[in-house]
């Protein structure tokens, strides 16, 4: 299992996970094209992780890093976590977020946070343990 941030030039493993791993219609028909992609992973504030098990694409995550209003530090929203229905309750998403904290520490980030509906109990699990 790898589990790694994306960097600048892996424009093609970002558009294959989205692809491959977010379901159609939260994809819609608005799928973000290669340029708006690229300038995405260009921005060091995207954070995007991607976890492959022998060479198949099976979680991606997202998060966006900002000035915290209230003092010098920066914060991280982690937007959206996907793991492959096929790989949950195998530890990948706590793998990726494990993968987010470490470049967090790395970016001198005093907080990530995240929200999810009341009705998300896998999220909510993911949550409280990592």
């Amino acid at each position: 299992m790898e589990t790694r941030r994306l960097q600048e030039n892996d424009l093609e493993l970002l558009a294959s996970a989205i692809w491959l791993l977010i379901p159609e219609e939260e994809r819609g028909g608005n799928v973000a094209n290669h340029a708006y992609l690229k300038q995405a992973l260009a921005d060091k504030n995207c954070y995007f992780i991607l976890c492959v098990i022998d060479s198949t694409f099976v979680g991606y995550l997202s998060a966006f890093r900002f000035p915290a209003v209230e003092n010098t530090s920066f914060q991280v929203y982690l937007y959206d976590i996907v793991v492959d229905a096929r790989f949950r309750r195998k530890g990948i998403g706590t793998r990726m977020i494990e993968e987010l904290k470490k470049c967090c520490m790395e970016d001198q980030v005093s907080r990530i946070w995240v929200g999810t509906s009341l009705d998300n109990e896998a999220a909510k699990r993911t949550f409280e343990v990592t």
